[in-house]
């Protein structure tokens, strides 16, 4: 697949995020792949998945990722592995861009991203916190603050 290719979203808060292989577009059962865009200062919310491992791969700057209760420094070309029901988030605390590949095992939870997100260049979607909620549940995603 190209650079290019892929469903790109703006995700609820904006962030763009491009899903390269995904469960129902791609038919694949075992993982998913995305890549995403984290600008200076941006803030990944800590969560977990209930369903789903998740590898992250910082394709390009830095960060402090957390994983659990550890606050882990990362950088171009570091890799960490997340099992499921394991709290986790990154910040981009470096000066540029972030960009980090991330996949998901069992594929699936990458459609969380199409149902809460926006095609990129479309009107954003208008949907309510109970909205939010029913797919949180769906996917098995689990925030540790609200919003």
């Amino acid at each position: 697949m190209r650079e290019a290719e892929g469903i790109h979203i703006l995700s609820r808060r904006k962030v763009p995020i491009t899903i390269k292989i995904s469960k129902t577009k791609d038919a694949v059962e075992g993982i998913s792949f995305c890549v995403e865009e984290m600008s200076p200062g941006r803030k990944m919310r800590i969560h977990k998945h209930l369903v789903n491992d998740e590898l992250i791969f910082i394709h390009k700057g830095e960060g402090t990722l957390t994983l659990d209760e550890e606050l882990i420094k990362v950088k171009t070309g570091d890799v960490v592995y997340v099992p499921r029901n394991v709290w986790h988030g990154l910040d981009n605390t470096g000066t540029e861009n972030l960009s980090m590949v991330f996949q998901y095992t069992p594929a699936g939870f990458e459609e969380y991203f199409i149902e809460n997100g926006t095609p990129v260049g479309m009107p954003a979607k208008e949907r309510t916190e109970e909205e939010y909620t029913m797919t949180e549940k769906k996917y098995g995603m689990v925030y540790k603050d609200p919003l």
